[in-house]
Formats: structure tokens, C-alpha cells, sequence
């Protein structure tokens, strides 16, 4: 480019500034046509029988969000109208401020043992902000921001109707089937001329909160939202559940899916497209990390609220003329409630873990003994009974296993002790005559330290027991002795002072699960080797530690615990009974047989013959007795 082609261009870009801000007049106001409209910003309010309400076009979530222009359709103004529509389980209320649903409370569940109140799933004090909105993104709409027209009410369903310019009008229907059901419907309707040159999408989404189920402390993640695909055939893959929390540039979508929705630990919202095999494209929506605001949703979570908002809906193409509907389950993760909605796999919402293959046998016997006993807190202490039962052979070959490595150890003590002292300057040398003297007497010390692998064996179990309490929605506000939440803390009392990491409530179950834990250490048969002295001092201080763990964990979990220390020790003690009755005792030295070989062992005291080990017999086997 030469000089005077950039001069010139420089020119013209002048002029045309200087023209859009000082010689063209300024855009002449139409008067507005729906009350609703103003900037971006700034608040309005709007006066319906006296009574002031929130200006719609400002989002009421009490998040730190920047609210966008949006263009709001022309509609006759109408008063905001609240309607509530109930059965059995549901107790809704619904808005014609954007014709959504604001309240859902769960008439079968209550909010607290306290308080007879049904249980808020949805509602402005948990920060929902509402639920099935309607936007259509490529015509600037947020029709969740406009107040419909409430033009049908029934005692099980409700219609409202918008109309946008003059010849385009959306329906938007919600039904409540009367009968025992957990599941809203909702029907739109797109009527009018709508541009058949472009295909337009809009969204549905549900509320951007649901109740906070903190569980005890007993999992990671105690909301979520989740989401199922459905395969070709129909079918519904497996859910992915995914914790909430930022999202990267504010918006993800994925297609193909059957249903989505967030969920907590006992309780979930989902939406659904109904029709044969219908899916749509999912819109998960929320905040980026980083953003002006974000220290806000960890104070929501400080005071029992979700933090991060996490909206899950649906992408459709707008169909004029054609009705489509969707479900939105508003309910508990009970599995005798999702079995009855086995048509879109509603039992995915459930989430097992890692170890699901054994939470679901100790939910089936859990449900099994509560049903005889009728009481969960002791369906809990036969569980604890039916799984030591079945560690006690592994316990059992363990603690045989320790006991004769032990005598092993202490037989070779005397050789052991001239290796170290004849190679102290070498220790090549005393390692290397030290594994010759193991391998020749047949002694593994690696298999003393079976107490702790026993310890090991049973993490998966104990995973699996914290994935079932944080599962099990019927051990919700259920009580046992003086604990009135098994899936809580037992919470004895609350202290009058804070204690760093620990809470201002005395939990007394760790404190019992120490205790027990240290007696039964305490009953373990004491050795003089330095590696066996060490291992149990570590086990001491890892019980300790599991203690501080377990402070927060649900009351549940401990009681098991605390019955699994109690049968070790009474297990303990039946082991040690059997190995003294098989003649494996500290006093006696039980070693290891050669093939063809007749153990010789007369018993504790009596005298031993010629072969034995470290005497004459270099390779410390026993001779056979005639």
C-alpha cells in the first residue's frame, strides 16, 4: 500500500465518524409496548393489584451476573399470576413470569426431624432460580424473562401463552398427572408464521440449583449433574455423572442424549424429550472459574447451599404446529421409585462407585434385615456380622501365617544374631547370609506384616460401605439409640467452642471406634522382634489417625466400625483357641517339613532331638522319627 492510498483511507474513516456522531440526528424513541423492557441494568417494577414484584427483566438468582439486552416480544400486559398444582408427592408452584416453575417440594420426605415441612427440591432459598424456561438464542428472546398469559387452568394442568410481533404465538403447557408420580410435563407449542429460511433452535432448561445433600461428609461430590446418551437401537447407555463446579467458557453441549439433569445425594431433577427413542442436544450451563463473584458460590456452600450454578437443558429445533413434550422427574434416587420409570433406565441415578458390584449386595442385605428387624441401625450390626464372616478364613490363615513366622523368626534369633556380629563391617555380606538363612529355615518375615495387608484387604469393602450409606436414601433422618440421622454424625451434644477441623459438635462413635480398635491391638500376642514391634506401633498410630478421619463420616458407618472391632476381638480370641489346639503357640516352634518329612514336635518343653535346627544339621530340617 503507497502513502496516498493509506492517507485516503485514513480520511474516509474520519469522515464517517465524524458523520454517525455529529451529523446524524439521533434515533427517535418508540413508545414501549410491554411494560417489562428496560435496559440492561436497571431495575422496574411492576405494579399488578397493588402488590410490587420484581422486574422480570433482571434475573432475581442473587448471583453476581451481568444481565444482557434481550429483545422482549410484544403481548398484551398481563398481571404475573402464581399457580400451584399438586398430588400425592408433589406440592409445585408455578409463575406466569416467564411461564416456569419455581417451587417443588416432595410431600413424602420432610426438610428436617424437626420440621414437619415437606422437602424443598427446588425453591428461591436454595437459589434455583426457577426451572423450563424458554430462550431462542438466534432471535435474542429469553422468554423466561417475560410474564405470559395465563390462558387455561385445570386442577391438574396449567397453560400460559405468549405472543411475539403479531402473528407468532408459543403454548406452553404444564401437567401434573393425578397419581403417584414424581414427573411434570411439559408441552410446547410454536404457532404462527415462523421463518421457514432459517431453522431455529430453543432451549429448555431446568433450575440451576437443587437441594444440598452434604451426606455426612461420606462422599466427594454430594451434587452433580448428570446425563445419558442413547444408542441406536434405543437403548440407554450408562450415565455420566460429573461434580459441579466452573465450566470452561460458560456453556458445553452434547448430542444424542436421552436425558440430563443435576441430582444431589438422595434427590435429582432431571429432563427428558419424550417419544419414541427422542433425544436431543444437552446445554449444560454455568460460571467460568476466575470470574468477578466466584468467592460467592463457597459462602452458598458454607451455608448448605450449592455453590457453583449448573443449568442442564435442552437444544431442539423449533417445529411450528408440532407438540413437543418433555418429563421432568422432580424426586428421590429411591430404587423402588426409579424401577417404576424403567423406560428411560431412571436406576442410573444412582451412583455406586467404583465398587458398585459390592454396595449393591449390602444394600439388598441391608433392606433384607431391616425388613425382619425392623430397625436400619440394627440391620447395620448384621451386616457388620455377615461380612466378618466372611474375612474369618481369611483372617483366620492370616493370623496362623503371622504366628508361625513369628516362632520362625525367634527360633533363628541365636544365628541371626552371629551373622550380625560376624559381617557387622559388611553388610553385603550380613544381607545376602540373613535371605540364605530365611530361604534354608523356610522363614518369609514379609508375612508378619499380615495384620496390616488384612487391614488393606478390607478398604475396597470399607469404599464400598461409604458409596452405600451415601446411596441408601432410606437411612435419611432414620434413627438409632440417641443418633437421629444415620447418614449424620451421631452429634452427642454441641460444644461451646470450635475445634480446627473437627466442627463445634462432639461426635462420641470415633472416639468409641479408637478405643475398641486399641484393645483388640492391644490383645495381639506381643513379640520381641524389633519388625513385629514396629508394625503394631504403626498400626496403632494409623487407627489413631482413622479416628480423625472418621470424625465427620456418617453415624452409620461407624456403628459398623465399632461392631467389626468388637467380633475382632471375640474373633481374636476363637483364633488364637484353634492355633493352640493345632499346636502352633509362641512356646512352641513349629518349623517347616521337608517332602517325605514327619514333623517331630512334642508339644511346649519337650525335648527335641538331634535335627534340631542350627545343631548338627546344617540343613535344618528334622530327621524323620522312626
Amino acid at each position: 500500500m503507497d502513502k496516498r492510498t493509506f492517507q485516503a483511507l485514513l480520511v474516509c474513516f474520519a469522515i464517517s465518524i465524524l458523520y454517525l456522531n455529529w451529523i446524524t440526528p439521533p434515533p427517535q424513541e418508540t413508545p414501549q409496548q410491554n411494560p417489562e423492557v428496560v435496559p440492561a441494568g436497571e431495575k422496574q417494577e411492576v405494579v399488578s393489584n397493588g402488590n410490587v414484584s420484581p422486574n422480570p427483566a433482571v434475573e432475581q438468582s442473587g448471583d453476581p451476573a451481568t444481565v444482557s439486552p434481550t429483545i422482549i416480544p410484544v403481548q398484551d400486559p398481563v398481571e404475573v399470576e402464581i399457580v400451584s398444582l399438586s398430588n400425592e408427592n408433589l406440592e409445585l408452584q408455578l409463575t406466569s413470569m416467564g411461564a416456569r416453575l419455581t417451587d417443588a417440594r416432595l410431600k413424602k420426605y420432610k426438610e428436617s426431624l424437626d420440621s414437619a415441612e415437606p422437602l424443598q427440591l427446588l425453591s428461591s432459598e436454595l437459589k434455583s432460580s426457577g426451572a423450563l424456561g424458554i430462550r431462542i438464542p438466534s432471535l435474542q428472546l429469553d422468554l423466561s424473562k417475560v410474564n405470559w398469559k395465563l390462558v387455561e387452568q385445570k386442577s391438574d394442568s396449567v397453560q400460559f401463552r405468549t405472543r411475539i410481533g403479531e402473528d407468532r404465538f408459543i403454548l406452553h403447557t404444564l401437567t401434573l398427572p393425578d397419581s403417584d408420580t414424581y414427573e411434570l410435563i411439559s408441552d410446547l407449542k410454536f404457532e404462527g408464521k415462523w421463518s421457514a429460511a432459517n431453522e431455529l433452535y430453543y432451549e429448555i432448561l431446568g433450575a440451576e440449583r437443587i437441594r444440598f445433600d452434604p451426606a455426612g461428609g461420606a462422599t466427594a461430590y454430594p451434587n452433580q449433574w448428570v446425563a445419558a446418551q442413547r444408542n441406536q437401537d434405543g437403548s440407554i447407555k450408562e450415565a455420566n455423572h460429573e461434580a459441579v463446579g466452573p465450566i470452561d467458557s460458560g456453556e458445553m453441549r452434547k448430542s444424542s442424549i436421552a436425558w440430563g439433569g443435576l441430582e444431589s445425594t438422595y434427590f435429582a431433577q432431571v429432563i427428558r424429550p419424550l417419544g419414541e427413542s427422542a433425544t436431543g442436544s444437552l446445554v449444560v450451563r454455568g460460571k467460568e472459574s476466575g470470574f468477578a463473584g466466584a468467592s460467592l458460590f463457597d459462602e452458598y456452600s458454607e451455608e448448605g447451599l450449592q455453590g457453583w450454578p449448573v443449568r442442564v437443558g435442552f437444544n431442539r429445533k423449533l417445529d411450528p404446529g408440532q407438540l413437543q413434550s418433555y418429563a421432568v422427574f422432580l424426586g428421590p434416587k429411591d430404587p423402588e421409585v426409579l424401577s417404576m420409570n424403567s423406560s428411560w433406565d431412571a436406576t442410573q441415578l444412582i451412583d455406586y462407585g467404583f465398587f458398585g458390584w459390592l454396595c449393591r449386595p449390602f444394600l439388598f442385605l441391608l433392606r433384607t434385615f431391616n425388613s425382619f428387624v425392623g430397625s436400619w441401625g440394627l440391620a447395620i450390626i448384621l451386616l457388620t456380622f455377615v461380612i466378618r464372616a466372611v474375612l474369618h478364613p481369611v483372617n483366620k490363615r492370616n493370623q496362623r501365617q503371622m504366628q508361625v513366622q513369628q516362632q520362625g523368626m525367634a527360633r533363628i534369633k541365636p544365628q541371626m544374631d552371629e551373622i550380625r556380629e560376624r559381617f557387622k563391617n559388611d553388610p553385603t555380606t550380613m544381607h545376602r547370609k540373613t535371605q540364605e538363612l530365611f530361604k534354608q529355615e523356610g522363614v518369609n518375615p514379609a508375612a508378619m506384616f499380615g495384620g496390616c495387608l488384612f487391614i488393606f484387604l478390607q478398604l475396597p469393602i470399607w469404599i464400598a460401605l461409604i458409596n452405600t450409606f451415601s446411596v441408601a436414601i432410606e437411612l435419611r433422618q432414620t434413627g438409632f439409640l440417641w443418633i437421629d440421622d444415620l447418614t449424620q454424625p451421631d452429634m452427642l451434644f454441641q460444644m461451646p467452642f470450635s475445634l480446627p477441623l473437627l466442627g463445634d459438635w462432639f461426635n462420641l462413635l470415633p472416639f468409641v471406634y479408637v478405643v475398641v480398635t486399641l484393645i483388640n491391638q492391644r490383645m495381639m500376642p506381643k513379640s520381641d522382634d524389633p519388625q513385629v514391634q514396629t508394625q503394631q506401633k504403626m498400626m496403632t498410630f494409623m487407627m489413631i489417625a482413622f479416628g480423625f478421619i472418621f470424625y465427620s463420616f456418617a453415624s452409620g458407618l461407624l456403628i459398623y466400625f465399632i461392631v467389626s472391632a468388637l467380633v475382632g476381638i471375640f474373633e481374636q480370641k476363637l483364633i488364637r483357641k484353634e492355633l493352640v489346639a493345632a499346636g502352633i503357640t509362641p512356646a512352641t516352634a513349629s518349623a517347616p517339613v521337608s517332602s517325605g518329612s514327619k514333623q517331630v514336635d512334642g508339644g511346649p518343653g519337650a525335648p527335641r532331638g538331634p535335627g534340631r535346627p542350627g545343631q548338627n544339621n546344617p540343613s535344618g530340617q528334622r530327621k524323620s522319627k522312626a
